[in-house]
């Protein structure tokens, strides 16, 4: 820009973001500060290149392409469970702290073990494969009469939306993350107690939320496997993949014919419900927009948004859906800005 033949400018953005800007001739140049600011934008400085590269976000999807029922768990030996809110007990299983307590989250704790699981299998540290094998008996021996592992805690999912959660309660992710965790200590030990004590837990699927279960139905005809049992539903999708994939781990490490119709039934239900996520730039976190009052999306944050296109891609590399292929091709042009025009 020629300095000489450039003038001030004022520039306001949506009518709230106001600077300082220049003209010069038939270009604009407004400060990248007021863009960001306007538009949520992310910045990444190269200072060796001489470069400014603008992103609509700087995550990143790794991609999946032949989900293993025994192999490395959705890329979590990236994970870094330790750095999490957590403390250990004197057992070395993750607690994590809310700002309400301290508690158990089945959740938590599986993907504790998974992580150290996924880098087991590359690094052959026997501390790694320790620790795994640490969750997977904690989950034998904390599975209570009803098979699952519930959260004894109450939770206010969305305050405004959904009335608060009661303890105890179950969730879809964390039954589907314990399943993939038991089905790997299956196939790392060859003991049978594993995967006896997941199959246990499938009762809760076929249970209803109103009867403290985690089955809803979604236009009374699709089952769909709820991470927060909320009335009216809620419909988190990626608590309800994570279910889905611990239902394909359980299934692969047993030929349970059982295990196996929860699972179809449930890809059923995503393949029709797919869609509705889909917000032309970016995935919805859930779908009480649709079942209470709310009005607006959840608009899922953009580690979410990968944590979708992770989980959709796992379970696409099984089922090999031409859908499911296209909404990965469109939800990963999201992250760079690839949103879908209005006709």
């Amino acid at each position: 820009m020629d300095r000489k033949q450039s003038k001030d400018i004022k520039v306001v953005l949506h009518n709230r973001f106001e600077g300082i800007g220049k003209m010069a001739g038939d270009e604009f140049y407004i400060p990248y500060s007021l863009v960001e600011k306007a538009y949520i934008t992310e910045k990444e400085w190269l200072m060796k290149e001489n470069t400014l590269k603008v992103h609509v976000t700087k995550a990143k999807v790794s991609e999946i392409t032949n989900y293993d029922y025994k192999g490395n768990y959705l890329h979590y030996n990236k994970n870094s469970v330790e750095n999490w809110n957590v403390e250990f007990d004197n057992r070395g299983i993750p607690q994590t702290k809310y700002t309400f307590g301290t508690f158990y989250n089945p959740s938590t704790i599986s993907q504790y073990g998974l992580q150290h699981y996924s880098l087991f299998l590359i690094n052959h540290d026997v501390q790694s494969k320790e620790k795994f094998l640490k969750v997977a008996k904690w989950l034998v021996d904390n599975q209570d009469r009803n098979g699952g592992w519930s959260y004894q805690f109450d939770l206010h999912f969305f305050p405004g939306r959904l009335e608060k959660i009661k303890a105890p309660w179950y969730s879809a992710i964390g039954m589907g993350m314990a399943m993939s965790v038991l089905a790997r200590a299956r196939y790392l030990t060859k003991d049978h107690k594993f995967t006896n004590c997941a199959l246990k837990g499938i009762s809760i699927f076929k249970t209803p939320v109103n009867k403290n279960g985690i089955l809803t139905k979604f236009e009374n005809k699709y089952d769909y496997y709820e991470e927060c049992p909320t009335e009216p539903s809620s419909y988190i999708l990626n608590g309800f993949m994570f279910s889905l994939i611990g239902l394909y781990d359980l299934f692969k490490a047993t030929n349970d014919n059982e295990t196996y119709k929860l699972y179809k039934s449930g890809i059923i239900s995503l393949k029709r419900m797919l869609p509705l996520y889909d917000l032309g730039n970016r995935t919805a976190y859930d779908l009480t927009h649709y079942t209470t009052d709310g009005g607006y999306p959840n608009v899922a944050k953009w580690g979410y948004h990968v944590t979708h296109i992770h989980l959709l891609a796992a379970i696409n590399s099984v089922e090999k859906d031409k859908k499911m292929g296209e909404t990965l091709v469109r939800w990963k042009g999201y992250l760079a800005g690839k949103s879908k025009p209005a006709f």
